[in-house]
């Protein structure tokens, strides 16, 4: 019996990675497909499964607003959302600056998970860079709305009160107006991690930022949000050079053959 070295190579390099037994964690509503939105359409509302961080008070469903949007038939993005039909909007008017959470506004949702010990997770966005436009149907009433500039955003994951990872505006200057770039946030356990049986949090968050004295910056739009767990085992030094010494012996025997 001959085992190809290629698929003994994919296979030992697969286990190595930690690519088995990855799990796509539950989020509810990842898509803002649970709200109703017309096309044209952006509905001010708490999306389902969500709930509002607003440290400041700032939310007023008006000039400060979040809800959900579905872009479709309009100018406020050249090419289709990344997932389903609608995004979720984060709106800010008023009260632009510069600190950390200052003014800053985002939606947080609490997992049906806790963190677990040696595991990869892997939370991925994507980052929406809205583009001036006008709603369509009864939402034409708003005009056309200038949203050049982009006010930043930050991801977060949490277990508990913990920020464990974040991504904070790396593609900020890289999105341009009308579509969207997908931001990645990674955070590795160990097997002595303070936080591990604490429930796992996700927050989507519009800085607030002044982009520019001639591009104001007031909308970010997120949407795909996906949740990835991967068992990471942690073998001693002496496993890994048993096991590797191990399988060379073994192809090497089945290759003699």
């Amino acid at each position: 019996m001959r085992i190809r070295s290629g698929v003994l190579a994919v296979l030992w390099c697969g286990v190595a990675a930690g690519g088995l037994g990855a799990q796509v964690l539950t989020v509810q509503n990842p898509s803002f497909e649970a709200n109703v939105a017309p096309e044209g359409g952006f509905p001010v509302q708490i999306p389902s499964g969500w709930t509002l961080f607003d440290p400041q008070g700032i939310v007023n469903q008006g000039r400060n607003a979040v809800g959900v949007l579905n872009p479709a038939q309009t100018t406020f993005y050249s090419q289709p959302v990344p997932d389903g039909s609608n995004v979720a909007l984060i709106y800010l008017e008023q009260r632009a600056g510069t600190a950390v959470d200052g003014n800053a506004v985002g939606l947080s949702q609490e997992l049906g998970a806790s963190l677990q010990a040696q595991t990869r997770y892997r939370l991925t966005v994507d980052i929406g860079n809205i583009a001036s436009g006008t709603g369509l149907g009864a939402f034409a009433a708003f005009g056309a709305a200038d949203l050049s500039g982009f006010p930043g955003y930050r991801v977060e994951l949490f277990a508990g009160n913990t920020l464990l990872a974040s991504d904070n505006n790396t593609l900020g200057g890289l999105i341009p107006d009308g579509e969207f770039r997908r931001s990645t946030v990674t955070f590795q356990s160990g097997s002595l991690n303070p936080e591990l049986g604490q429930a796992l949090m996700i927050r989507l968050i519009n800085l607030n930022l002044a982009d520019t004295g001639t591009e104001r910056g007031r909308e970010v739009n997120f949407d795909n949000v996906v949740v990835l767990a991967t068992p990471v085992p942690e073998p001693s030094a002496a496993a890994m050079l048993a096991g590797g010494l191990f399988g060379l012996a073994l192809l090497r025997r089945r290759i003699a053959r």
